[in-house]
């Protein structure tokens, strides 16, 4: 696809791939241009995830694709490099930190008061400048703002910047005595700036430049921390030395980029990579040859490292290129076009099924392209001819010079000797295309507005009742697996069972949907007490310690409780609240003796991970994590003891085994399906009442 006009922006292309894809995807018609066949031989519709669009760099016209492609409705998903700190709602947020770090930054703080943040008119900061200079010549914005607030004669616009300023000083105070990001998030809080930004065109992309601004505070008050306490005036000092010195952020990808999305990729970055479909855009920018053109040249690959250097003649006082400045000029352009070749190659070798290249060149200049390399007939283009061409698209249409398609459309007058085959399909787009396209961008700008101003029309003319309750009947359905993306791929015993219970540790990752902890169940400790918790855990490790190879008494289980304080496995605190008569009286009972029978095999803080099934619906499964205190191997079959330390009495303990029922099933379904044994016993024993419970 190639422009007649080389003064064609980015703009049109990107509309002419854009259209193109809507095409392919049947977004325009309800049915695919064409499609694409597996290596089954099934066919399927071109989905946006299947197209890329490589380009040489995406630095200074990617971000360009990106709006138009957004703005035709194409999902679309771009790395690139460049282009945060020139988003408006960026800029808008850094000349707030700004003034709130120096109020005296006079374009800053009219750039804010103009902002949607306050929305003061260029009318009314005209008003607050002459204003400012009737009181005092040469006064700063900041000033001409406070006077204004104090004695303007628009009382309105006055008590506006009295807000304004108050606003401001409380910002202020907060930025001095809280962290950065806490204060971002508060402005975007309390200005409702997200759903401001979130209401305009593309307005995920820019809500989702807003939260990257947020994290990059939360990432800088990290590693700032070292120097002292992270400021404001830190950060805004970091940004503006990135700016200085010419580095940018690439622009945050929303939410909605990550699935079914057209990429903007580029060609480096597709290395090693295929695609279904490849657009390879933008194929009439020059090649850069700065390295071989400067004033000095060095010859890095030679082993005396010669110069060659520019001579200057005094008469004529001009610049002339002395032999050894010719020299390794000439190397160097020939090492940048072999790699600007090889770079070609990788872009045009990326697609499976369809590759489609656009450009935007003179008319007269691809014609004098394509005769001079038909004349070459089926010889190699010389060396000669490809170092005169200045981009990969005259590179192409050298190749392809042979083409009658070309000769065709740019009426050179040598189709008839030209090669018929079905090779490539061309289309040039001539002046009227080109003006089609400049209508089409408009009306993609527009049309977001339209789109909801007729969605309301219709709405208000449609009063059929029939239609209504089909509406309501299409708005109650429930999909019967709606619950399926809630379930978690891993979880433990615990959680599934008794979230409540003794040992259950809160999931952080889910700490948004947590209630308020004046709300979470919270154990009480009483005064000198370490908590039941850490004095349960303390009991379950000298269980898990004891050598069971000889007889456990009171002296052995002080003595492990011992060698565990000595090794800083515990607390001293806490191994004094240990009973150990209540784990001597599990030993010394009935359901003590297998553990102690060396016939038998005995696992403690036994650990299993295996697969359960979701739901019954489903058919879905979760992994499953668990540690069984006890567990003991008989000739008869398996005995799984679990030992609890609820501060309960004997008459409780029944009860309270019904909360643990369905936690011990499950530690008796993985262990008989990992040690493929049909016979399992279940076993709580409450170590305070000292009581047995078989479950």
């Amino acid at each position: 696809r190639i422009s007649s006009r080389p003064s064609a922006s980015p703009l049109r292309q990107a509309a002419m791939i854009a259209r193109r894809i809507r095409r392919m995807v049947g977004a325009d018609t309800g049915k695919a241009e064409f499609q694409i066949y597996e290596k089954s031989g099934e066919a399927r519709d071109v989905r946006y995830s299947d197209v890329v669009v490589l380009m040489r760099s995406l630095a200074k016209k990617a971000n360009e694709y990106v709006e138009i492609f957004r703005l035709a409705g194409v999902p679309v998903s771009c790395q690139s490099t460049a282009g945060y700190f020139e988003a408006t709602e960026i800029s808008d947020m850094l000349c707030l930190l700004k003034v709130l770090d120096n109020p005296r930054r006079d374009i800053e703080l009219a750039a804010v008061l103009r902002s949607p943040f306050f929305n003061i008119s260029d009318t009314a900061l005209a008003k607050i400048r002459i204003h400012g200079n009737t009181k005092r010549e040469h006064a700063d914005f900041h000033d001409c703002v406070q006077e204004y607030s104090a004695s303007g004669t628009d009382a309105r616009l006055a008590g506006r910047l009295e807000v304004i300023l108050a606003q401001t000083d409380e910002w202020r105070t907060i930025a001095r005595r809280g962290n950065l990001a806490d204060l971002i998030w508060r402005i975007y809080r309390e200005t409702g700036y997200l759903s401001f930004v979130a209401a305009l065109p593309s307005g995920q992309a820019r809500r989702a430049n807003l939260l990257k601004l947020h994290d990059r505070a939360i990432q800088f008050e990290g590693f700032a921390s070292s120097a002292g306490i992270p400021s404001l005036t830190r950060f805004v000092e970091f940004v503006e030395k990135l700016q200085a010195v010419g580095q940018d952020w690439a622009p945050a990808e929303p939410a909605a980029s990550a699935g079914n999305a057209v990429r903007i990729l580029s060609v480096h970055k597709s290395k090693g990579l295929e695609f279904p479909v490849v657009f390879l855009a933008d194929l009439q920018s020059k090649f850069n040859k700065s390295d071989s053109q400067a004033e000095c040249l060095a010859d890095a690959e030679s082993a005396k490292g010669e110069l060659g250097l520019q001579l200057i003649d005094r008469e004529s006082n001009s610049r002339l290129s002395s032999l050894a400045h010719e020299v390794i000029a000439e190397e160097k352009e020939a090492t940048a076009l072999a790699e600007e070749m090889r770079i070609l190659y990788v872009a045009t070798t990326r697609a499976k099924n369809r590759l489609i290249l656009t450009a935007s060149q003179k008319h007269k200049t691809c014609r004098e392209v394509i005769t001079g390399g038909f004349f070459f007939g089926e010889e190699p283009i010389p060396d000669w001819r490809l170092r005169e061409c200045g981009s990969p698209l005259e590179w192409i249409l050298c190749g392809l010079s042979d083409r009658k398609v070309l000769h065709n459309a740019f009426e050179t007058g040598l189709a008839g000797r030209a090669s018929g085959d079905g090779l490539c399909s061309f289309k040039l787009h001539d002046q009227t295309n080109l003006r089609k396209l400049n209508n089409f961008i408009t009306q993609l700008r527009d049309r977001k507005s339209e789109r909801t101003r007729v969605e309301k029309k219709s709405r208000r003319r449609q009063k059929e009742s029939e239609h209504l309750a089909r509406v309501k009947q299409s708005l109650a359905w429930r999909y019967r697996f709606g619950d399926a993306p809630l379930l978690p791929a891993k979880s433990s015993v615990t959680q599934l069972t008794h979230g409540g219970d003794e040992y259950f540790k809160f999931d952080y990752a889910g700490a948004l949907e947590r209630r308020p902890r004046t709300l979470a169940a919270a154990e009480p400790l009483t005064e000198g007490s370490p908590g039941s918790r850490l004095i349960g855990t303390a009991t379950h490790l000298v269980i898990s310690e004891l050598d069971l190879a000889e007889p456990v008494t009171k002296e052995t289980i002080e003595k492990t409780r011992n060698k565990l304080v000595a090794a800083d496995a515990m607390a001293p605190a806490v191994a004094e609240h240990i009973d150990a008569e209540s784990i001597l009286a599990f030993f010394d009972g009935e359901l003590g003796g297998p553990a102690l029978d060396a016939a038998n095999k005995v696992r403690r803080e036994w650990t299993f991970t295996f697969a359960l099934p979701a739901n019954e619906e489903s058919g879905e499964t979760m992994v499953v994590q668990g540690i069984i205190d006890m567990l003991i191997r008989t000739p008869e079959g398996l005995v799984i003891v679990d030992f609890k330390t609820d501060n309960i009495t004997a008459a409780q303990t029944a009860e309270r085994a019904e909360l643990y029922r369905r936690q011990l099933e499950l530690y008796g379904q993985a262990a008989c399906a990992i040690l493929n044994v049909d016979s399992v016993k279940r076993w709580l024993y409450f170590l305070t009442p000292r009581c047995p419970i078989e479950v």
